[in-house]
């Protein structure tokens, strides 16, 4: 039963509470940040962003999930290869805070970034590489697994910067060259990854601020903990501050300067039982403002080809997810032989460890129409094994090809809604003289509704 005493507890706390979110929510407009005190820094800066994705999806085959990746494409003899599947799904929805903390007497500004989606690991594993149990469609969908995509803290101290914790690879410079898709990233051939991470960044400006040059180095969450050692990056960019076109058109518009990349990840691997091999990968990207900017900031009328190559071992399935090369993951890497590589990274010849050795090439072309309400894209990757045949025991499932071709249109009737349609097809090549080719071609109808 309840006392005097308690009701009044519970609506000095209701109370509490409304003033609470009063203070956090009621003098913020809707292109305003929050300006709250945490513990005793006073003054710091909260961004909240993200959208809202409804992606509708229909498959030529079967067993592909909205992200698709370098996908094993069902061959056509197999009933998934010749039966279609419907997604409709929510998972690549977003959410990130901003927090930017007080910038100091001596010009050092500290930001950290939380960023959210639900394309998480719904499985009930206690240890990386163990089986994890199945689960429903409806579960999968309906009740999809939050997932940590950002979590790191951003230092900057005028052309030095510090970013600690988990983002972008600097492999490829990501992600400053992605294409423009609705397509859930990443995609086929496409350098995609975030992970635990400390690196340093000097920038240097020239020609009047019109250009800058970026070094980056880093030391990374190592691809296999049994190795007992991190991967490490390195990269250049020189890249244009006034001569910019959109790239990367999605859930956002980004406008992104004319600019040449290169960069470099060393991945060591140390096994117990089937011996030592050292991963490297180099890759080369590029953005050319065919159309750029007229100021810079208009994206109307802006024409603009992104390409990216890379050539490398060891880094499928870790900066190409999914790529598999049709491979079994090498196992034994601890002493008690209970975890195995991921996928993609390392297979066997003749007992001994080798690494799979990838190339990708990709090339997108993306065009805003005057006004900035319509767009279109097209553009074609492909992941190539180069040693596919070094592998004993290789079979017809294995491939030597991931292909993707897709144009699409988007819509973009206010600044904070679009809507993207989009044709695609994946063509995987297996080392199998009967069943050669596999496709998929893809329907997808998305919309965006962006904070």
């Amino acid at each position: 039963m309840f006392t005097k005493h308690k009701i009044a507890d519970v609506f000095k706390r209701l109370a509490s509470s409304l003033l609470a979110l009063f203070i956090i929510t009621g003098p913020v407009l809707a292109d305003e940040t929050a300006t709250l005190s945490i513990k005793s820094i006073p003054n710091v800066n909260i961004r909240m962003y993200g959208f809202i994705e409804n992606d509708l999806i229909n498959d030529s085959v079967q067993g592909i999930n909205e992200e698709t990746d370098n996908p094993a494409v069902p061959k056509a003899n197999t009933y998934a290869g010749s039966h279609h599947q419907t997604i409709m799904s929510v998972r690549n929805s977003r959410l990130g805070f901003d927090i930017t903390m007080p910038k100091t007497e001596n010009g050092l500004e500290t930001e950290g970034i939380f960023e959210f989606d639900f394309l998480g690991n719904q499985s009930d594993n206690t240890s990386p590489g163990t089986a994890f149990t199945s689960e429903t469609q409806r579960d999968f969908f309906n009740n999809p697994a939050v997932r940590i995509r950002h979590a790191y803290v951003n230092i900057t101290d005028g052309q030095w910067n510090a970013k600690i914790g988990q983002t972008w690879s600097l492999l490829g410079w990501q992600p400053y060259y992605f294409p423009s898709e609705a397509d859930v990233q990443p995609n086929v051939g496409q350098l995609y990854r975030r992970f635990a991470q400390i690196r340093g960044m000097n920038t240097q400006q020239f020609m009047n601020g019109d250009w800058t040059l970026e070094t980056a180095i880093d030391v990374a969450r190592p691809a296999e903990l049994q190795s007992g050692l991190t991967d490490e990056h390195a990269g250049i960019r020189l890249a244009s501050t006034k001569y910019k076109a959109v790239s990367g058109l999605g859930s956002s518009t980004p406008m992104v300067g004319a600019s040449l990349a290169l960069s470099g990840e060393l991945i060591p691997f140390r096994t117990a039982a089937v011996g030592t091999a050292n991963g490297t990968v180099v890759a080369v990207d590029m953005l050319v403002p065919i159309i750029p900017s007229s100021d810079g900031k208009n994206p109307s009328n802006t024409l603009a080809l992104t390409s990216e190559y890379s050539n490398g071992r060891g880094y499928g399935g870790l900066e190409l997810a999914g790529a598999t090369a049709g491979l079994a993951a090498a196992s034994a890497v601890s002493a008690d032989g209970t975890n195995n590589l991921d996928s993609g990274m390392a297979g066997l010849d003749r007992g001994n460890i080798d690494l799979i050795h990838y190339q990708t090439y990709r090339s997108n072309l993306t065009y805003m129409w005057p006004g900035a309400h319509w767009a279109n894209s097209i553009g074609y990757a492909a992941t190539e094994t180069l040693n596919l045949a070094d592998f004993n025991g290789t079979t017809t499932g294995g491939i030597l090809k991931y292909q993707y071709y897709y144009g699409n249109v988007m819509y973009l009737p206010l600044t904070w809604l679009r809507f993207a349609l989009e044709w695609a097809q994946y063509k995987d090549t297996y080392n199998d003289p009967t069943n050669v080719h596999a496709y998929d071609n893809r329907i997808q109808f998305t919309t965006y509704l962006t904070f």
